[in-house]
């Protein structure tokens, strides 16, 4: 599933606590006005007599558009690193991928991990953590441009995101 497939599946609370903890990195607020006003084709002057209620509206639509799909993965990975690092921290900690907290220390393609490792990790995390906190964040990380694992592919077909909406 792509990043901005993820984001259609998430309500309009969870996308807005998602693009929330993605502005603690200081880079992201001007990475998604700039998306919105490129992908929306509206001028910033436009965009910003809009309401709050408006403007957040225009974001959700944007991070759901498959022609920002670099922006959705950017967003959506930041997101998770600031609100969700105990999810990643442990599963990286059980595929045994070297890290600093939830930050993965390895560069370049990330090889998939033997089946019994991969399905012991998946477990747990859907055990130790809600379901669709779970399977949001696996959904993520398989769609990272250095994650090619058709086993993880294979088990998310049966870990779907459930729909919450899209308003």
């Amino acid at each position: 599933m792509k990043p901005h497939e993820i984001f259609r599946h998430l309500s309009t609370d969870e996308i807005d606590a998602l693009v929330l903890s993605a502005c603690a990195d200081d880079e992201i607020p001007d990475k998604i006005a700039g998306g919105v006003l490129t992908y929306m084709n509206i001028t910033l002057a436009r965009f910003s007599k809009f309401p709050e209620p408006t403007r957040k509206a225009y974001v959700r639509r944007t991070l759901r558009d498959k022609k920002a799909a670099d922006l959705a993965l950017y967003v959506l990975s930041a997101g998770l690193m600031q609100g969700k690092p105990a999810v990643i921290e442990a599963f990286l900690e059980k595929l045994g991928l070297p890290h600093e907290g939830p930050n993965l220390t390895m560069e370049g393609e990330i090889p998939e991990p033997v089946k019994e490792t991969l399905d012991a990790a998946v477990d747990a995390l859907v055990k130790e953590f809600p379901e669709r906190e779970a399977a949001v964040y696996l959904h993520a990380f398989a769609s990272q441009p250095d994650v090619s694992w058709p086993r993880l592919d294979a088990r998310l077909e049966f870990l779907p995101i459930e729909d919450r909406g899209q308003t």
